[in-house]
């Protein structure tokens, strides 16, 4: 029998786990192409020097990741000591609930990636790995798929093109502006001397990845002999300081013991539930449903105390109840006590029930979020995301260690920002930032050195990079049904929102592409394209909210390879 051919465009973590499942499901039937554009495989972005140094940790451990043939504690006590020492490990003292160097990690991604091609070949399974090969674009035909390589390279076809590219950090002022950056990635490009404040937009881990470049470049972090930790400028930046604006004034939450490290294990609601919920409730899934089933009813298991606090509350009662808790407390004040709290659940390895269930909760609705009408798209993005974002940011307790030693020597500052803050950069470190702080209204602030930490970003349709795809119509962007016309007729001015009515129906563009449930894309006459399929969050964020890494890696990379191994092309 002939086989079929997958080319995988892209060979971070989601190609990963990609090829880890054609290996589970169908390594006699298909042949593998991988397409990387760097010089090695597993580390995408996240994990190798394109986003992470030395100091930047990763905010999962062993047990939190699906099994590979080799686990990340395996593999740590395999290694020589020698190896760790640069990344201060200890193999004596390792465990499974430990977090790692990010860079460490993409050592171990890279290994496990290198040891499936290896069992994949003893199993026949043909993978030819093109290295530096960047594909500029696709274009369909009538069987097959040609992927265009940059650089003169020749073009390959495919009978399956899989779409994995990972992070984009798109540049608008960066480079432009001296002073000005849209990302803090690559972190070598803020590793400078600063003798002035230096200005981030969040305070995400994105913006945590930062604050730790930019630290570790201005001083050095001491510890005395009582394992008492201070901060120490570096001549020639005594006038440093980093000046975080956050949202509402609020920092996320720290890494605590989970009880179910893999949410995919959770009991939810089935799909078949779902499916029967959209039926009779005129094609949407409710976000109301979904929030008392997937979120309240798991409550009421887990933490009946904590249930019938929140038991009669609205979505938006329980977001803004569980923001304002936050909001009385001073924000680092309130960051040591999350840190003492998350501490207490590691030691006595008890989770703090609702944050995981939230966890949880922010992975259930993410698959089906295609099915939410648009009035439910816009509360979840603009209600529950702003919480979810702060709660299962799950920041190391290095970093938090790090923060609240800079907030101490009065080298970081957090400044609460509203929703309508702007920038005018129009010279070089000559930055204008202007934010309603809720208190002494509009206030404008300059900066020498600005940094954009707000995270990944959407990328629009129309910048969808591969034009053979644009031009012939095989994608088509994510749009959303308003349940109620005059809803939509209430938001036709604000700019925020491209509504559209079609056959007196009113459509919200949700951002970027449209797919259906096994992540393929669809074309302009509503149908899924049966060859192509795409897992790089930045292009699908609208009918794909959540950001859940290897979670959602694992889910994806499943219903794509289920599919493609029930699906025969002629």
């Amino acid at each position: 029998m002939k086989k079929q051919r997958i080319a995988i465009i892209g060979g971070g973590p989601s190609a990963l786990y990609l090829y880890k499942r054609i290996l589970e499901t169908c390594p006699d039937k298909v042949s593998v192409d991988i397409f990387e554009k760097s010089d090695t495989l597993g580390k995408g972005m996240p994990f190798s020097h394109k986003g992470a140094m030395q100091e930047h940790i990763t905010n999962i451990s062993s047990d939190e990741i699906s099994p590979f043939a080799q686990s990340l504690v395996d593999w740590i006590l395999s290694k020589p000591q020698e190896f760790l020492t640069p990344f201060n490990i200890d193999k004596n003292d390792f465990h499974e609930k430990e977090v790692v160097p990010r860079i460490l990690f993409g050592i171990y991604l890279k290994d496990q990636f290198e040891n499936l091609i290896t069992e994949g070949s003893k199993l026949g399974l043909d993978t030819t790995v093109h290295y530096n090969c960047e594909i500029v674009d696709i274009i369909p035909g009538d069987s097959k798929i040609t992927l265009k390589a940059a650089g003169g390279q020749p073009d390959h076809l495919a009978d399956f093109a899989l779409i994995c590219t990972g992070h984009i950090w798109k540049k608008t002022l960066e480079g432009k502006i001296a002073g000005y950056y849209d990302s803090p990635y690559p972190p070598e490009k803020l590793k400078n001397v600063y003798n002035h404040p230096v200005a981030l937009r969040g305070s995400s881990l994105t913006a945590i990845d930062a604050i730790r470049t930019l630290a570790y470049a201005n001083g050095t972090f001491e510890t005395d002999d009582n394992q008492i930790v201070s901060y120490r400028l570096n001549p020639g930046s005594e006038k440093f300081k980093i000046v975080m604006h956050s949202r509402e004034g609020l920092l996320p939450s720290i890494r605590f013991h989970l009880d179910s490290p893999h949410v995919l294990s959770e009991q939810v609601l089935t799909k078949k539930e779902i499916k029967q919920h959209i039926k009779d409730n005129d094609g949407f899934l409710s976000l109301d449903y979904i929030f008392e089933k997937d979120f309240k009813e798991i409550l009421r298991q887990k933490d009946p105390r904590f249930y019938c606090l929140i038991q009669h509350l609205s979505l938006e009662d329980f977001a803004k109840w569980m923001t304002e808790k936050r909001k009385k407390v001073d924000p680092f004040t309130y960051f040591e006590q999350e840190y003492i709290e998350a501490e207490k659940s590691i030691d006595q390895e008890k989770s703090i029930s609702w944050k995981e269930v939230l966890a949880l909760f922010s992975f259930c609705i993410n698959h089906p979020a295609k099915y939410l009408s648009a009035e439910d798209m816009i509360r979840l993005k603009t209600v529950l995301h702003p919480l979810i974002a702060l709660v299962i940011a799950y920041v190391p307790q290095s970093s938090c260690e790090s923060l609240m030693t800079l907030y101490k020597a009065g080298c970081l500052e957090l400044v609460a920002v509203g929703d309508d803050s702007e920038l005018d950069a129009k010279k070089d470190h000559e930055i204008f930032y202007t934010y309603d702080n809720g208190k002494n209204g509009r206030i404008s602030k300059t900066y020498q050195t600005f940094v954009d930490c707000i995270g990944q970003k959407p990328v629009p349709f129309e910048e969808f990079p591969f034009q053979g795809l644009l031009n012939s119509g095989m994608v088509t962007p994510a749009k959303l049904r308003f349940q109620k016309p005059e809803n939509a007729e209430k938001l036709l001015k604000d700019k925020k929102y491209k509504i559209t009515q079609e056959n007196n129906e009113y459509y919200m563009e949700a951002g970027g592409l449209a797919i259906n449930d096994h992540y393929q894309i669809i074309t302009e006459n509503g149908q899924s394209h049966p060859q192509i399929f795409i897992m790089a969050v930045p292009y699908i964020s609208g009918f794909n909210p959540d950001y859940s890494g290897f979670d959602f890696c694992e889910e994806a990379s499943e219903l794509i390879i289920d599919k493609i191994a029930n699906t025969n092309i002629a």
